[in-house]
């Protein structure tokens, strides 16, 4: 039958339209398979959409939660200096708090040398003879030579030969004799040098010594070859420049306000989840996840973990309902603030406990509790991993996906072929219809011409 127009060849014949009946009884076979099959499309999709935003919330709850998990999260400190003008002072997370005493004598300087004024910065001096500087640093001496020497030439080599000590070349401004070579050394006593040229022009004369810094700190003192100085105050650097009035104070507080800042974002940030996961899980509301029990029950984990018990409580504070943070009947966490400034301010150790079981950079895989915020950190971690419900939930429903894509091609291809198998069918029936018509015709035509026939 190849080669057949049946969408002419259909209804020529017959009194009724053949092509409109085949493709009503294709759409009929089609139609409760398609039906199904595109349901199914539709949950998997729907399905896949639940999860990536799922994975999504999960990720925004999750980064509430590290502001949380580490105990140096907490250790959040400020600085106050008495004498900002001579020295500053910044504090790390390793500081302690409390009150320091700082007394500086002497800062560090480095040894500055520079010889006699040229009218030129690159003009050969010494008579274009080869010029030798002698540099002594550290007992060892370094003889560098410079052939048709000018100011320039030596400034390269003496950098060049990487001795500690920088050369620089300074324009004094003045009528004649304005370019010198300056030799810079580094920072303590022991950075001292010596200097001296065969070429007496250079005449290179010393004009600051090295020194170290000298202070006292909590009544202690010291000696130190730079003005960076962070091994004296734990968790301190301090950068000194210039003696002080005195003694300076340098007090280390506790600022709670960053971790009171960050509880509150938490809380925040948990409603926003919890609000989305009861969209995604909601019958009512068509939730994509709604029948997913998996899913069900990992909220019900982090709603376990927020209302319950810290995995590592304190003595005066072991939940967030005892720091101010309860919860509603519609799931929502609700804070009292100046609660949460009397468990800061009076039981600071037990809040970070509470939250990050005085850990840090906790493992997903540990078995320890790991405070509120640890906690939840991991659980969300496990879940949202290569091998986690998420990702193994998703490729599963990707998969299905592609076995109903496959589905519903095939279907496409098995109604090509009812339609065709009709198309025949019917063509024979009117094939049949045509000759039983063609009969009619010829014996009605016979009838009328024979001889006995009554006429009008």
């Amino acid at each position: 039958m190849a080669g057949i127009d049946y969408i002419n060849a259909l209804g020529a014949g017959a009194s009724f339209d053949t092509k409109k009946i085949v493709e009503s009884l294709v759409e009929a076979e089609r139609a409760g398979a398609q039906a199904q099959i595109e349901r199914k499309i539709a949950d998997a999709e729907s399905k896949i959409s639940g999860l990536g935003s799922a994975a999504s919330i999960l990720d925004i709850l999750k980064e509430g939660a590290e502001l949380l998990n580490d105990a140096k999260d907490f250790n959040t400190l400020s600085v106050q200096n008495s004498q900002s003008s001579a020295l500053g002072a910044t504090v790390t997370n390793n500081a302690r708090a409390g009150t320091n005493s700082v007394n500086v004598t002497s800062i560090a300087r480095e040894q500055r040398s520079i010889s006699d004024g040229f009218d030129s910065s690159s003009a050969v001096i010494n008579g274009a003879n080869t010029t030798t500087i002698s540099i002594t640093i550290g007992g060892a001496t370094e003889n560098i030579s410079v052939e048709s020497a000018s100011l320039e030439l030596m400034q390269t080599a003496i950098n060049d030969a990487d001795l500690g000590v920088r050369a620089e070349i300074v324009n004094t401004g003045t009528g004649s004799g304005n370019f010198r070579l300056q030799l810079v050394g580094e920072n303590g006593s022991d950075n001292a040098f010596t200097v001296s040229s065969d070429f007496s022009g250079l005449n290179i004369q010393s004009i600051q010594s090295a020194s170290n810094a000298n202070l006292t700190v909590n009544g202690v003192d010291f000696t130190r070859s730079t003005n960076q100085i962070s091994d004296i105050i734990e968790g301190v650097s301090l950068n000194l420049t210039s003696v002080t009035d005195g003694t300076a104070t340098v007090s280390v507080e506790r600022d709670v306000s960053e971790a009171k800042g960050n509880i509150i974002a938490f809380v925040s940030m948990y409603n926003e989840a919890s609000l989305e996961f009861k969209k995604l899980t909601s019958s009512e509301l068509d939730g994509p996840l709604r029948g997913d029990s998996i899913f069900r029950s990992m909220t019900r984990s982090l709603r376990s973990i927020v209302v319950g018990t810290s995995s590592s409580p304190g003595s005066a504070v072991s939940s967030l309902s005892s720091m101010g943070i309860s919860i509603d009947r519609n799931g929502q966490l609700n804070f009292d603030e100046a609660a949460i400034d009397k468990a800061l301010s009076s039981n600071y150790d037990d809040v970070v406990k509470v939250f990050t079981a005085n850990t840090n950079n906790q493992s997903r895989f540990s078995t320890e509790g790991g405070g509120i915020a640890g906690d939840i950190k991991s659980l969300i971690e496990r879940i949202t991993a290569s091998d986690g419900y998420l990702v193994t939930a998703d490729a599963a429903q990707q998969a299905r996906k592609v076995e109903y894509d496959k589905d519903a091609e095939d279907l496409a291809t098995r109604m090509e072929k009812v339609e065709e198998r009709y198309n025949r069918q019917f063509l024979v029936m009117q094939s049949i219809i045509e000759q039983m018509n063609s009969t009619k015709d010829s014996m009605k035509s016979s009838f009328e011409n024979l001889p006995f026939s009554n006429r009008d």
